[in-house]
């Protein structure tokens, strides 16, 4: 991370080859790559990398911000993580090099595509989590 911090750092960008499985469909461990850049201005539906108060370095999407504070997730979670400050955050996705093709996360095709990702994700999350609190009787049947 020291090199890499010192790329960004200096303006410049750094490749990362992800591993784990949170941000599948999007990045699959193994076959993908990201391109890393200085963080400027992290916005909803970013894939940043960022470093949780434990130590150990993430890369989700922003999906939600209240003030200076983020809320982060992978595409492939249902659970969220919040407060995350500006400062926790080392990178952003410029490019995704995916499956031999490159992907600008910046076009306006990919963020058109963000969008309904999220909002897709989190009607079907929002669903999920209401049949099962109703399941669990956390719910009236009025509702």
């Amino acid at each position: 991370m020291p090199i890499l911090s010192e790329v960004i750092g200096s303006g410049g960008e750094f490749e990362l080859y992800p591993r784990g499985t949170s941000m599948l469909p999007l990045i699959r461990e193994g076959r993908d790559s990201v391109i890393l850049i200085s963080p400027d201005s992290p916005d909803v539906g970013d894939i940043v990398l960022y470093r949780r108060a434990g130590g150990q370095y993430v890369l989700h999407r922003i999906v939600g911000c209240e003030g200076e504070l983020f809320t982060m997730c992978g595409d492939n979670q249902t659970k969220v993580e919040r407060g995350i400050a500006v400062g926790q955050i080392i990178a952003k996705v410029k490019l995704l090099k995916r499956d031999g093709r490159t992907v600008d996360c910046e076009s306006a095709e990919y963020r058109k595509w963000v969008k309904k990702w999220l909002n897709m994700t989190y009607r079907r999350v929002g669903l999920l989590r209401y049949r099962v609190s109703k399941k669990l009787g956390l719910r009236g049947h009025d509702e």
